[in-house]
């Protein structure tokens, strides 16, 4: 068997593990989003460097909740991600509202950027779920001077189930592992939430904010009630 067919295995192994670990976080997650939502509130989403991945992974995206909002998705945040006081300037021009949703992505949950997104997301009065591995948490020092891992300040922590280093396959005469996983998990972890939540604010009887793809019939129709609705806080879905 090639190293590929083991990576397909991983997959499913981790997969499999999420699924039957985490879905009551996931549910619990997804409870707290269609209720923001019902009430006139949108999500937010962090991460940095490639935790990143899963908060574009549903920013304006056809199949998903068309008010997710990424804080930022600029990529030099991944240089000042363990540097302190860097989430604190990012934060000032934070719109969240209390009651509504912060979801914080951080594979090791340990540096200061995240940990201070999050805090002050609580801060604000938000509910703040953070998707790390725990694994790799608890196997490396926090560098916040608070001593905390995102893990000990979000309301709701889901486990990525990502193996310590994020690689997931060892190759004989290599020292190091390879094979990524943590991008698979998180927008996996993701998208279950946002399918979740979809679900949720359908069984309360409200109709959630779906995007279509603008390349269907009636897309740009479906897509355009939501300027109105989401135009002052996501500017882009003017666009």
């Amino acid at each position: 068997m090639s190293l590929s067919n083991d990576y397909f295995h991983r997959i499913r192994d981790l997969i499999n593990t999420i699924e039957s670990e985490e879905v009551e976080a996931i549910q619990r997650a997804a409870k707290e989003i269609a209720r923001s939502i019902i009430n006139g509130g949108i999500v937010h989403l962090f991460g940095s460097g490639h935790s990143a991945i899963p908060t574009q992974e549903v920013y304006i995206r056809a199949g998903s909740l068309t008010n997710a909002l990424p804080i930022s998705l600029d990529r030099i945040l991944d240089t000042f991600e363990r540097i302190e006081g860097v989430g604190e300037a990012l934060m000032r021009r934070f719109d969240g509202r209390p009651s509504e949703v912060l979801i914080v992505f951080s594979n090791s949950g340990v540096n200061p950027l995240p940990i201070e997104v999050a805090q002050i997301g609580k801060q604000l009065g938000l509910f703040t779920v953070g998707v790390s591995s725990v694994e790799h948490s608890r196997n490396s020092e926090p560098k916040h001077s608070s001593g905390k891992r995102l893990m000990d300040i979000v309301d709701l922590s889901i486990d990525s189930h990502v193996p310590y280093g994020d690689a997931g396959l060892a190759l004989e005469g290599l020292p190091m592992k390879i094979g990524p996983l943590s991008t698979i998990a998180g927008v996996t972890i993701i998208n279950a939430i946002m399918a979740q939540s979809i679900e949720e604010i359908t069984t309360a009887g409200e109709t959630p904010p779906v995007r279509i793809s603008r390349n269907m019939p009636g897309g740009d129709e479906n897509n355009r009630r939501y300027i109105e609705q989401y135009g002052d806080r996501i500017p882009e879905l003017r666009y």
